[in-house]
């Protein structure tokens, strides 16, 4: 059982198969955030987003999805690190994680809480995005909810606008998180700076090891102009060379 800010996650089982089974709180926020999460993952199907498989509606209300074993992408970074996560293994995470966006993209929905945490890994180690608790469609009122500043574009941040650029940003952030092995972004700079910092045209070194060709992309994601980062469907491509070239 894992503890959750508005629910608890058991291990259960359907139809013979494992499931992951998330039991709402009580209270009436998270009824509302449970089912926004759901009727979002109600409409999206993808081999890189983790799967809604049901919804059980009563005194608790219960989301069933597939069950994704080996948890977390950023625990799973940290217990394991450099000794046992290979060069194949991180840019497996970044193209599977960058072609779930993509198709988030081409469906016109911003994830808008996009980080390893809330990226899931299964027992295959295929990476799959989740935690759609915050995600709308691009065109819906984006009002409301709380943002982790370290992984939020400066525009959404300042002007509540949250876009598949923003999500873009926050995606560099994420491919900081891998090839750093789940370090904290901004290891140097307290949160209380890091927008401070960022406005004046600060972005993170590149991590110990990581290949140059991925730092490049992360520092495109983070350009201040939104239009100019590049989008999800341009960046999977590039990714996807350097994953069959990668052993």
């Amino acid at each position: 059982m894992v503890k959750g800010e508005f629910g608890d996650v058991y291990r259960g089982e359907y139809r013979e198969q494992k499931v992951a089974v998330k039991v709402l709180k009580d209270s009436s926020k998270a009824a509302q955030q449970f089912l926004t999460e759901a009727s979002v993952m109600s409409a999206l199907r993808h081999d890189n987003l983790v799967q809604l498989l049901g919804v059980v509606l009563g005194d608790n209300i219960q989301i069933v999805t597939e069950f994704m074993g080996k948890g977390s992408l950023i625990d799973y970074l940290r217990s394991r690190g450099r000794r046992a996560i290979t060069r194949k293994d991180q840019i497996n995470f970044a193209s599977d994680t960058c072609n779930g966006m993509a198709y988030l993209e081409k469906e016109k929905f911003v994830h808008r809480d996009l980080a390893a945490r809330n990226v899931l890994i299964n027992d295959d180690c295929t990476a799959k995005i989740s935690d759609f608790g915050l995600a709308r469609p691009v065109d819906s009122n984006q009002q409301g909810g709380k943002f982790p500043i370290k992984w939020t574009a400066p525009e959404a941040l300042k002007d509540s606008l949250f876009t598949s650029k923003s999500d873009m940003w926050s995606f560099g952030i994420l491919l900081w998180e891998i090839y750093s092995f789940g370090r904290v972004p901004y290891p140097s700079i307290s949160l209380a700076d890091v927008v401070m910092h960022v406005n004046e045209g600060y972005r993170m070194e590149s991590p110990d090891g990581c290949p140059q060709e991925i730092y490049d992309i992360m520092t495109k994601t983070w350009n201040i102009n939104a239009d100019q980062r590049p989008s999800f469907t341009e960046t999977a491509v590039k990714l996807s060379a350097i994953r069959a070239n990668t052993s």
